[in-house]
């Protein structure tokens, strides 16, 4: 054997050992280490939940029941269930003690099994008949508990949000206090003698009373109580200065708001097609502009938002063929126009709205604007007298010229505001009260702006609150049973739930997507589809108006036959081979799509399997003859 050829096995060799020796090493010493190199710091734990886990002041015990020889099966719901399993060791080892992780695998027919159903976790049958679990129980010493009946893949983007309000929400299980203010009939009251019978209340207002401790401020409050976590403004009364000056102290002090003001507020009218008369008593819209100018942001208060693509089906009671219709300032915003990036309104399929409003910031704010709910592009701002006594639908139709752009109905605003009394308190014409449990705010040090960035959730709907835009109610042996037909409760709940939590959960936010599609297919198809919306408003507007033109034809007979002249007919038959031909475009324009998509996906796919690989070659054969030749010149010289 050479003595080159020995040199060559013995570093071989020794490179195996090294190798070898090397994963050993990091198996056993670093086997829960890792680097996150993810843009959006995906899989490395955010400093709010770092916040919540120093703050335990008493042990927790984590059960984690995961399937994990049944979910081997289905490779995704075994790697999240890793996923779950890595991340809740992380949370105990930065708990200092203070969390206790067991992990249960509830195999068929065990009693790990009968203990993850006898605790409320749901598990997920499989074709084989048997069942994954994978849902997590936390208890604290004196036996309260919270639970994931099953961690969806849907919510994977909030994994370390869900987590963390959970250890949150158990280590303090007091109802968060909520403050309200509002103006409208959605609080429950008690019979008050003949023609004012006990009123249950709005469900939404339930629904919330469950979760929190609900302080009615009323209409004449002068402070803000010092244990309030969060306010909960809906269509308010007119509030005088003082009043106004207590909620811009709150904020600035880093107190959370929920505001929902309203240019036309349905629930205040006097005609309802669904439900018959109005609730009168509360003024027909809000604002609270005095507050939100200084802040950076408008609501605007006399105007409302009109959408062809998301109007809802309305019974206007006329009978006929023609008595249900769209009403478009009436919208049923679809998932596509909610963000699913935020806790607050992920995983929600449908918000109803009436009449709403829309938020912009102001120029110059240095706030930040994330949309929640939006309108669709198909929409336009109208003037808000439009909505008074309902008018007809088709007539609010033809008004709408849509300007391309989508309205924000629901959003988030956060950054650092202004007070707006930068001058100190306005004078008070009344003695100071000093009512148990508040503190006036003039006895407070003022503050001119806000005590670091402030997180605020906006709408500029407060029909969103009203049952009969979002819930069925039925009655079942004296009780008022829900059944929500759209998700309005659920983001309610969700914002006061944050807003009324620490600081640490308030910004412990989505961590980015894991799925990042390519930009020039997303530019593709936004372009086609912004072609195909084009052809098919054009189509909606001429069906719209031939639908017009029969209706004054047959409201012209006398006796409901409809009989057409040849001018007549010629007209309609033009008509409808003109809708043709639109439907034609239409598929033509989504057959190109598709072949746009296809071509550029073809491209791409040629792009990875083939060039790329060819230049690494062509690489590799390039340094090697450049190698060859240095060599060849050193042997020359």
């Amino acid at each position: 054997m050479s003595k080159t050829m020995f040199s060559s096995l013995l570093v071989g060799a020794l490179g195996l050992i090294l190798f070898i020796a090397v994963n050993i090493i990091i198996n056993q010493g670093l086997g829960s280490a890792r680097i996150d190199l993810t843009e959006d710091r995906l899989y490395s734990i955010a400093d709010g939940t770092r916040t919540v886990l120093d703050d335990l002041d008493r042990p927790l015990n984590i059960s984690f029941f995961f399937s994990q020889s049944v979910a081997r099966d289905y490779p995704q719901i075994f790697s999240y269930g890793q996923r779950i399993r890595d991340l809740l060791r992380e949370y105990v080892a930065l708990s200092d003690g203070m969390l206790n992780l067991e992990i249960i695998e509830p195999e068929p027919f065990s009693e790990a099994e009968d203990r993850a159903v006898a605790a409320g976790l749901q598990g997920i049958p499989t074709a084989s008949g048997e069942q994954i679990f994978m849902g997590l129980v936390a208890r604290d010493l004196t036996d309260q508990s919270a639970l994931i009946p099953y961690f969806s893949q849907d919510r994977a983007d909030f994994l370390e949000y869900d987590l963390t309000r959970l250890i949150a929400n158990i280590a303090n299980p007091e109802k968060p206090k909520i403050g309200l203010i509002t103006s409208l009939p959605m609080i429950p009251t008690d019979y008050a003698g003949p023609g004012r019978p006990a009123q249950p209340g709005w469900m939404i207002y339930e629904q919330l009373d469950q979760l929190f401790d609900i302080d009615n401020l009323g209409a004449d409050f002068t402070a803000i109580p010092e244990e309030t976590e969060a306010l909960l403004i809906v269509h308010p009364p007119a509030l005088d200065d003082r009043q106004l000056y207590a909620i811009d102290q709150f904020v600035m002090a880093g107190g959370h708001v929920a505001l929902f003001t309203d240019p036309y507020a349905e629930s205040t009218s006097g005609f309802d097609p669904m439900m018959g008369l109005g609730m009168g008593g509360a003024p027909e819209s809000s604002s609270l502009a005095k507050l939100t100018t200084a802040w950076g942001f408008k609501i605007t208060d006399d105007q409302v938002v009109g959408d062809v693509d998301l109007a809802q089906r309305v019974n206007m009671g006329s009978g006929g063929p023609r008595a249900v219709r769209d009403y478009p300032l009436w919208l049923a915003v679809r998932a596509e126009m909610i963000a699913g990036d935020d806790p607050v309104s992920a995983n929600l399929e449908q918000i109803n709205l009436a009449s709403s409003g829309a938020i912009s910031l102001i120029e110059g704010s240095g706030l930040t604007l994330e949309p929640l709910v939006s309108s669709s592009p198909v929409s336009a701002l109208l003037p808000g007298s439009v909505a008074r006594g309902m008018p007809d639908p088709d007539q609010v139709m033809r008004m709408i010229t849509p300007d391309d752009q989508s309205h924000v109905l629901i959003a988030r605003l956060s950054g650092v505001l202004n007070s707006a009394f930068p001058d100190g308190p306005p004078a008070n014409d009344e003695e100071d009260h000093d009512d148990e449990g508040t503190q006036e705010s003039g006895a407070q040090t003022h503050l001119a702006r806000s005590q670091g960035k402030i997180s605020l959730i906006v709408g500029a709907d407060s029909d969103f609150f009203d049952d009969r835009f979002w819930v069925q109610i039925q009655e079942f042996f004296g009780e008022r049973i829900p059944v929500p037909i759209a998700d309005n409760a659920n983001l309610l709940i969700n914002a006061m739930e944050q807003l009324s939590g620490s600081e640490a959960l308030i910004g412990l936010r989505s961590r980015g997507v894991t799925q990042r599609p390519f930009s020039r297919v997303e530019a593709i198809r936004r372009q086609a589809e912004a072609r195909y919306r084009e052809k098919e408003e054009n189509l909606q507007t001429e069906l719209a108006q031939t639908e017009a033109r029969l209706a004054d034809l047959q409201s012209a007979t006398m006796d409901g036959e409809v009989r057409f002249s040849t001018e007549q007919d010629a007209e309609i038959q033009r008509f409808r081979q003109r809708t043709l031909e639109i439907r034609q475009d239409l598929r033509e324009v989504q057959r190109n799509l598709i072949e746009d998509i296809t071509m550029l996906g073809r491209t791409l796919a040629l792009i990875n399997i083939i060039l790329v690989p060819a230049l690494l070659i062509l690489l590799a054969l390039g340094l090697g003859f450049w190698r060859r030749r240095l060599r060849a010149r050193k042997g020359i010289s």
